[in-house]
């Protein structure tokens, strides 16, 4: 029969499963910064170590084009490893993690906007191009609108 009674916090901290877990996370965070050594500049932000299971490094890659980039260099990937002190590895395996590349996708769109301020020379520019026969008065009025901006950032 089970016991389900409470575990007492510091005999968790204690025990020998979460300082083997502990250990084992810290294995795979220092596997991955040598993996970001190794890897080409363009799958840095797109690929990480995952696990280490059964002498087997698990990378998750973003995308399936990331994947096959992996696989193409799995070996070299293996041989440097094992040359930088992961000698017990045996082998690679590449799997596919999309929320890996959704996550940082929200990160830039938010970083992307910026207000860039308007200068005289546009603001200028604007105004001749708002006062042309061509322009509708719904576009001279914003062409307008975007100019008076210059005025506001002296």
């Amino acid at each position: 029969m089970r016991d389900h009674r409470p575990t007492l916090t510091k005999d968790l901290l204690e025990s020998q499963q979460l300082s083997k877990l502990q250990e084992h996370a810290r294995q795979i965070n220092d596997l991955n910064t040598v993996l970001k050594t190794i890897l080409a500049p363009s799958l840095l932000e797109h690929c990480r170590a995952a696990n280490i299971k059964d002498n087997h490094l698990v990378i998750e890659a973003a995308s399936a084009s990331v994947q096959m980039k992996l696989n193409y260099d799995r070996l070299n990937i293996l041989s440097q490893l094992r040359s930088k002190g992961y000698a017990k590895l045996m082998g690679v395996e590449i799997r596919i993690n999309p929320a890996l590349y959704r996550g940082q996708v929200h990160q830039e769109k938010d970083e992307e906007w910026q207000e860039v301020p308007v200068s005289e020379v546009a603001a200028e520019f604007l105004k001749a191009t708002a006062n042309m026969p061509s322009a509708t008065p719904k576009i001279k009025q914003r062409l307008e609108n975007i100019a008076k901006l210059a005025e506001k950032n002296k």
